[in-house]
């Protein structure tokens, strides 16, 4: 199913659990992004808000009544998802660090997914330690001719099911971050039609 414009450029978006189903938090009434221009980074986060809550608050439910055998974990794209990479490089989005210390501390894993370059694994490790968050896996695009963003993201995904997890929710702001399935919710925090990578 594709995703399309569900309320314009300045949508968030949550993607529904087995169906796919698109849900849509409005954003505060703001004026088009330009195409030449970004929000502010305070402008941003308050974009970010709501997905974040969203997130919180789903893995608040999803994560108390966990099945025995199950190994839930969450995933997570990096550049403008995790790190606040095009405002303040190396630094966390705080409320969604906040919402992976708390799936981390309910028994869920925290993993990554991302399209930087294969022989970044070392740094891309030290540089998301470093900015507060647990890393259970990593899985970056592989060396050599690659599929694009969306293939690798999906095949990062089937290889943690392969390892035996439950996603129980996978976070990006593209939407190559969440197409192909294989999790059980999706979060979209904005990118303001793909100008925000």
């Amino acid at each position: 199913m594709g995703m399309g414009k569900v309320m314009g450029s300045r949508a968030a978006l949550v993607l529904g659990p087995v169906l796919g189903a698109l849900v849509a938090l409005p954003l505060p009434a703001q004026a088009a992004v330009r195409p030449e221009s970004l929000p502010s980074k305070s402008e941003w986060l308050k974009d970010v808000a709501p997905v974040a809550a969203s997130l919180q608050d789903y893995l608040t439910h999803r994560l108390a009544g966990g099945k025995s055998n199950e190994k839930p974990a969450i995933v997570l794209d990096i550049d403008n998802t995790s790190l606040a990479t095009h405002y303040d490089r190396g630094k966390p989005i705080e409320a969604i660090l906040k919402a992976t210390e708390y799936a981390h501390e309910h028994g869920a894993a925290v993993l990554f997914a991302s399209y930087r370059d294969p022989n970044e694994q070392d740094a891309t490790t030290r540089e998301l330690t470093a900015a507060g968050y647990t890393v259970d896996g990593l899985c970056l695009k592989p060396h050599g001719d690659s599929p694009g963003k969306a293939q690798v993201k999906l095949g990062c995904r089937k290889k943690y099911e392969s390892q035996g997890y439950t996603l129980v929710a996978n976070v990006g702001n593209r939407s190559t971050d969440l197409e192909g399935g294989h999790y059980e919710k999706g979060f979209k925090l904005p990118d303001y039609d793909g100008q925000l990578s």
